[in-house]
């Protein structure tokens, strides 16, 4: 049996981000990379499992008196020594709109 490694399934890379954080259960993460179906937390030292179902709120700092947000359902991909890879699982089609255009806002020109 063959396992493809997390990028390998994906369609599409994730856009690196600097000061972004997620907030599960009042907890805050670093983000490490995000894309228009999931994103990626690290370090990660809270106990979800892969499968399991969570809410989060995504915060991404855009100015000192504007912010990127959004909050959303995801399941636990994966939880291991890189932190925590989740996939969106409930967008409404208004916050999907504003994620794919603010990653082709912030993704590097090709």
């Amino acid at each position: 049996m063959v396992s493809l490694s997390g990028r390998t399934k994906r369609n599409e890379d994730r856009i690196p981000v600097g000061h972004a954080k997620v907030y599960i259960h009042g907890e805050m993460f670093n983000v490490i990379n995000w894309s228009r179906h999931g994103v990626m937390i690290g370090p990660y030292s809270g106990s979800l499992r892969a499968g399991q179902p969570f809410t989060f709120r995504f915060v991404l700092p855009m100015s000192d008196e504007d912010d990127f947000e959004f909050s959303a359902w995801a399941e636990t991909v994966r939880v291991d020594g890189a932190g925590l890879a989740a996939r969106y699982t409930d967008l409404n089609t208004r916050v999907s709109d504003n994620i794919e255009h603010m990653l082709g806002i912030l993704s590097p020109a090709e």
